[in-house]
């Protein structure tokens, strides 16, 4: 996903993708299967993916001064960049002071779905909208925190990633001991919803973008 002046832009390259995976998420249902654990896996590792990357360009965006859907300016008011490459590189020096790299390597950017650094690199910069920024990361949900060690798990498959995964259950209140299986997770129901829990996560992380493009 590229940087773009038109924040409505992103926010549709946002919606085409999310609604491919909510598409592949409406066919997951208890009881888990092989096929239902890959299925879950590729929409889990995709929907993290893409709030990433929506990030990083929503970021980048606001260093060549972008549009809201409102028609509102968004841009940095505290330290102004000369091109998306200056931006990038000041996101890097912030998480590495030492870094002296002539080219700015993915593995070098910052962790881009880090709630906590990524508000900081907002306030760091002064976005125009910040109060709009914080709002939306205030959204009640819980895929900000929870996403990523699903996530980790289905890409990693270890001892780690299936321990850290298996809390998600815990703290989402489908069991009181970490008994259940990201993919049994996943595919639940939490108590008063019609849709499984990736599906709302997925309704979620739609709902938080319209926020910070609005």
């Amino acid at each position: 996903m590229c940087p773009s002046p038109r924040l409505a832009k992103l926010q549709r390259r946002a919606s085409r993708r999310l609604a491919r995976l909510r598409r592949v998420a409406h066919s997951l249902a208890l009881p888990p299967t092989a096929e239902k654990d890959r299925l879950a896996a590729w929409v889990v590792i995709e929907a993290r993916n893409l709030w990433a990357e929506f990030l990083r360009a929503y970021y980048l965006s606001g260093a060549i001064r972008t549009r809201a859907v409102s028609g509102k300016p968004v841009l940095f008011t505290i330290t102004p960049f000369a091109n998306v490459g200056a931006a990038l590189l000041h996101s890097v020096l912030l998480k590495n002071k030492k870094f002296s790299r002539r080219a700015v390597r993915r593995r070098d950017e910052p962790t881009w779905h880090v709630v906590t650094d990524y508000l900081s690199l907002c306030r760091n910069v002064g976005f125009s909208n910040l109060a709009q920024i914080d709002g939306a990361f205030s959204y009640p949900t819980d895929f900000l925190e929870q996403l990523t060690p699903v996530r980790n798990f289905y890409a990693h498959r270890c001892d780690e990633t299936f321990r850290k995964a298996a809390q998600v259950g815990i703290k989402l209140g489908l069991s009181s001991k970490p008994d259940l299986r990201p993919t049994q997770v996943m595919c639940s129901k939490l108590p008063g919803r019609p849709q499984i829990v990736i599906s709302d996560w997925l309704d979620d992380i739609e709902n938080v973008i319209g926020m910070l493009c609005a």
